[in-house]
């Protein structure tokens, strides 16, 4: 892909996980109003309002986003999370043969902000073809999961 196709093919994604997410809030709720627990190997997460739990999905680790330094690092690479996650990450390697962008094989944290941590999320969201995507916050990193219904 060229620079141009390339901005219309995470547009696209982009798109289309806008159109998921409404999907899901308009089945089930707004995520931003629901407790969440994220089990120990990173492949379930479970949310809940406190009447007891409303949706629980598999997960797929994407990446984690650092606000402050404003990095992303493939969850596949990340040796901060649970083997099982890294594994099940590893197929987003794919990305850039489908690209042919190298971002999408990087090893190491690279320069993004937020809306470009939300375009890689989206285009791993197509590309896993999961039901949407959450973004689970632990003080200044953000863990992006692909969700996926049982």
């Amino acid at each position: 892909m060229n620079d141009e196709q390339f901005e219309a093919y995470l547009a696209n994604c982009t798109q289309a996980l806008a159109a998921k997410q409404a999907t899901i809030v308009a089945e089930h709720a707004d995520f931003a109003e629901l407790s969440w627990q994220l089990d120990a190997a990173v492949t379930k997460i479970r949310f809940n309002d406190g009447s007891g739990e409303r949706l629980c999905f598999g997960v797929t680790a994407i990446g984690t986003f650092a606000a402050a330094q404003e990095t992303w690092k493939w969850s596949w690479a990340n040796s901060k999370l649970p083997q099982a996650a890294r594994d099940s990450a590893e197929v987003l390697k794919n990305l850039q043969a489908v690209t042919d962008y190298d971002c999408f094989a990087d090893t190491e944290a690279f320069a993004v902000d937020d809306a470009m941590a939300w375009e890689l999320a989206a285009a791993s969201v197509a590309y896993l073809e999961a039901d949407g995507c959450f973004r689970a916050r632990n003080r200044d990193t953000w863990l992006f999961l692909a969700l996926h219904r049982y």
